[in-house]
């Protein structure tokens, strides 16, 4: 029998302001090779869905630890928006857990990476370990958002710098960002389901407040006039064909908005396509695993290149 790939850690909590402010560390059993790279990742379920959770990333596991430049993986919890009409867990109003609104939910990841940055040395410099931030569906809008900065503002102005996506500060080391079947305009995703408007209404609103009073637009990635942070170099998009809850043109649309903003600044922005429906991207594990490793190969032969860059 051969020896596992890695150890898990389950349930670790980063913050006391619910039950679901938890995370699993994953370790690798071997050492990792240098350059190496920890993962932080965040699921998807509609900001709402009590059956998402860490452990979606588990069926991802072991193709991803076949990297062997993975130095760790920390798969996050956080609160989540209410679903009241859930079929077999319906929300209660009084759990602090499932009553999130926003930004709660993106303050929550920002709360998570500092704790790792605090626990396990994520960060920049000789002493600390660079990272990459991936997500499937609103967990990949959020992995965005994690790599975007507050210099754009936009028509918002100030309210951009926390109202929408969360306190500044806190992700030095960063160096990719891996988005699988992600949310860039939720608008146009409700648009191009027709029969699944009530739905996309429902959860939409209750992550970021009605439409009608603009508040859907707190998770426009294509027109907020953010961009990716300095020190970033590698942004990849994942997306299927078979997706029938968000459709190709989404990771598209965000691929052209990444390449006319990154034009000329050196890092590399790409689409991957992978198979399979929504679930089956995370159920299957194999995208996850794919998409983490173009970004580590770009990130690897990018420091190599700099060791061999004259002084």
């Amino acid at each position: 029998m051969s020896a596992p790939l890695f150890t898990s850690r389950l349930s670790i909590p980063y913050s006391t302001k619910s039950s679901l402010n938890t995370l699993d560390i994953h370790s690798p059993t071997h050492t990792p090779l240098s350059p190496s790279y920890w993962l932080v990742y965040i699921h998807g379920g509609a900001f709402r869905d009590p059956l998402a959770s860490s452990l979606t990333l588990i069926p991802s596991l072991t193709p991803l630890f076949q990297n062997p430049h993975l130095a760790g993986i920390a798969s996050l919890n956080y609160r989540l928006s209410p679903y009241p009409n859930h079929p077999t867990d319906p929300s209660d109003p009084n759990d602090g857990a499932r009553n999130a609104k926003w930004p709660d939910v993106i303050e929550d990841v920002r709360d998570a990476i500092r704790w790792l940055k605090k626990e396990e040395g994520l960060g920049a410099g000789e002493w600390f370990q660079e990272w990459i931030v991936c997500g499937h569906s609103v967990g990949g809008t959020m992995a965005v958002m994690v790599g975007m900065d507050g210099t754009g503002g936009g028509k918002e102005g100030k309210e951009w710098e926390r109202g929408i996506w969360g306190k500044e500060g806190g992700m030095d080391g960063l160096k990719g960002i891996v988005s699988l079947e992600g949310i860039y305009d939720f608008t146009a995703c409700r648009d191009a389901h027709p029969q699944l408007k009530e739905m996309y209404n429902a959860f939409m609103t209750g992550a970021f407040g009605p439409e009608e009073e603009r508040g859907w637009e707190r998770g426009d990635l294509l027109r907020c006039k953010r961009r990716i942070r300095d020190g970033v170099e590698v942004v990849v998009v994942g997306h299927s064909r078979d997706d029938e809850l968000v459709e190709w043109e989404q990771g598209q649309k965000l691929i052209g908005v990444l390449d006319r903003e990154r034009e000329g600044k050196g890092e590399v922005v790409r689409l991957v396509e992978v198979e399979g429906t929504h679930s089956q991207i995370v159920r299957d594990g194999v995208a996850v695993g794919r998409c983490v490793d173009v970004a580590i190969t770009v990130l690897v032969e990018k420091a190599k290149a700099k060791t061999k860059e004259p002084v």
